[in-house]
């Protein structure tokens, strides 16, 4: 393992080596940051769709409001977070993944525990419709953002910073658990809430994320290997390129968010993950209607998505090593490619050919899409300003997921099925996929900083 010579880590600070120096571990720590970040990962859940989609039918009872009422303040609360992100990212150039990381953790605990205890403050303000509304809201804006907009942020910068030619690899590897702890996570809440009641349940995660999950990110995260006395990878350039000849292109220049803006790469990436959000969460979201609108229970329904979680493991470790060895664009375009496939057996949901083609659409998608919403951003445009590039674009992934459930039940009100809207869906990856063709790495053209 390389290190930087004495004079550069005299530069490291006592923050860095508090409570042990990474540099001194007998293994290349940046595999320590891909078991943070992960973990890092899997403590948004509470933040995420799946997280407060099990709270759902307790909180209509408790605040007295109608389903669509919720669903309202939930798309707003998401809508909000959206345009919140892209500053927390900037912040996190400034303060550090570590700091972003505790800050984070502790505020998706403390918004864990406003939700317990929703009803109580609606109480003390009179119990009113617009109180009611305000206080649910107030408690998704807080949970989306700190949860999936902060901390899944954060940990997903992790792994660019330490990683260059092992990038791929190092998000593979994180990504299987994380497909794991996803799938998982809507049967252990659930789990959770009918043992603990939904204001236990709630507790206990504020409990789990805000104390657990921000000691460990106090601990063992830190902000990048040069500030430990360490080079990426835990090997310098060229001895990797001596010993490896290594695909993966230097990184010529470090774009400001500005630069990366006004490149084609920036919003190829951006537009086709947000496309595979916007979708996805929309079927999620109405899953059970398009089944009964087919034919299908609620049963028949959930059915596809632990085959899907198959698919979704495999791809993203695939996809996570060739991502090392292609270029990035392939990768994209095979995601909008099964985007498209996964929406056109969508389209036959009732039958079996089409359960089939989404399982295997939307499982090699979602794959492929953890990997690339890792890799692309410090491949493309460096590491300096990685926090508020991928702020940006995970602004446009919260907005997609919040206006994706919205699409759809419009759609279907409007024609009295999904089946129109399902169709138009495909035009998104189908346009997008011609673009992708084009999106090359700017670091190839770019000039020195």
């Amino acid at each position: 393992m390389d290190v930087l010579p004495p004079q550069e880590i005299s530069r490291t600070t006592r923050w860095t080596d508090i409570p042990f120096a990474p540099r001194r571990c007998p293994f290349f720590y940046g595999w320590a940051i891909v078991a943070t970040s992960t973990l890092g990962v899997i403590a948004s859940i509470p933040g995420q769709t799946m997280g407060v989609g099990v709270f759902t039918d307790d909180l209509i009872a408790a605040l007295g409001l109608s389903r669509v009422q919720l669903s309202t303040a939930y798309m707003i609360g998401t809508i909000g977070s959206s345009l919140l992100i892209p500053f927390a990212g900037r912040v996190q150039d400034r303060v550090g993944l570590r700091a972003m990381i505790v800050l984070s953790s502790l505020g998706l605990g403390m918004s864990m525990v406003m939700l317990s205890r929703s009803d109580e403050l609606v109480s003390l303000g009179g119990e009113s419709f617009i109180v009611s509304f305000g206080v649910i809201l107030v408690c998704f804006l807080l949970m989306r953002f700190f949860g999936q907009g902060c901390l899944t942020l954060a940990s997903r910068v992790a792994i660019g910073k330490w990683f260059n030619h092992r990038r791929g690899l190092a998000a593979g590897i994180s990504g299987v658990f994380v497909s794991f702890g996803f799938n998982a996570s809507p049967l252990l809440l659930n789990h959770l809430v009918q043992s603990l009641g939904w204001r236990g349940a709630a507790l206990t995660l504020a409990v789990a994320v805000g104390g657990g999950m921000s000691l460990i990110g106090l601990l063992f995260h830190r902000d990048n290997p040069e500030a430990c006395g360490l080079v990426m990878d835990g090997i310098h350039d060229e001895q990797w390129q001596r010993r490896m000849a290594s695909r993966v292109p230097e990184t010529r220049r470090e774009f400001t968010p500005g630069e990366a803006v006004r490149t084609l790469p920036f919003w190829a990436f951006n537009l086709g993950l947000a496309s595979q959000t916007l979708i996805v969460t929309a079927v999620v979201f109405h899953v059970v209607s398009i089944g009964e609108e087919t034919g299908l229970d609620r049963t028949q329904a959930y059915s596809v998505f632990l085959p899907m979680s198959v698919f979704g493991v495999a791809s993203n470790f695939l996809g996570g090593w060739l991502s090392d060895r292609v270029r990035l664009k392939w990768l994209l375009g095979a995601m909008l490619f099964t985007q498209a496939m996964g929406t056109f057996g969508l389209s036959g949901f009732g039958h079996l050919w089409g359960r089939a083609l989404l399982i295997a659409g939307y499982g090699v998608g979602g794959g492929l899409f953890a990997t690339l919403a890792t890799v692309s951003w410090p491949r493309f445009f460096g590491r300096k300003h990685l926090g508020a590039i991928s702020g940006a674009n995970m602004s446009i992934m919260v907005f997609a997921s919040a206006i994706g459930p919205v699409l759809f039940s419009a759609g279907q009100a409007r024609s009295g099925g999904y089946h129109t809207v399902i169709l138009a869906s495909l035009l998104m990856p189908a346009a997008l996929l011609l673009v992708s063709l084009r999106a090359e790495n700017p670091q190839e053209r770019a000039r020195p900083s």
